[in-house]
């Protein structure tokens, strides 16, 4: 789906537009190393630690991207109240590079969760539930749909 604007078209959600900052990758990329990096330290197994930042960053990203509804800024009168995070990305466009980064991270780290740890130790089950799960919550045919009914308020 494009989105096609005119130049003097101005639309600015408060609540995601600090999302397409150039600081913004390289900051969430930091992040996730240095959380991975924390809990390497805690534990004697590095590549185990890739599946507990998996896990930490799967329960976590759930929540505010497709969980977490409303807007931050009260200008907007109402307007993004029952989108979540995600649906407001990119003013509800699909297939912009941010949305695209925000479904590459889950699957790279669920690729180096697999590819870090023994396979009789790690939780295959779980890391691969996590994975799906955010996956799935992301897909285009799934905007504005609420399962069950559930988070529809």
């Amino acid at each position: 789906m494009t989105v096609k604007r005119v130049a003097s078209e101005v639309v600015v959600n408060k609540t995601v537009s600090w999302l397409n900052s150039r600081a913004f990758w390289p900051l969430y990329i930091g992040l996730v190393l240095v959380s991975w990096l924390g809990i390497s330290a805690l534990t004697d197994d590095a590549g185990m630690a890739w599946s507990y930042v998996h896990l930490l960053h799967g329960v976590i990203t759930y929540y505010y991207l497709h969980w977490s509804k409303g807007s931050i800024a009260s200008e907007d009168q109402g307007k993004y109240s029952l989108l979540t995070f995600w649906e407001q990305i990119d003013n509800q466009a699909y297939g912009t590079h941010t949305r695209k980064f925000f479904t590459l991270v889950p699957v790279v780290l669920f690729v180096l969760a697999m590819h870090g740890t023994d396979f009789r130790k790690q939780p295959l089950g779980l890391n691969l539930v996590v994975v799906l799960v955010l996956l799935i919550a992301k897909l285009p045919a799934l905007h504005k749909v609420r399962i069950f009914g559930i988070n529809r308020y």
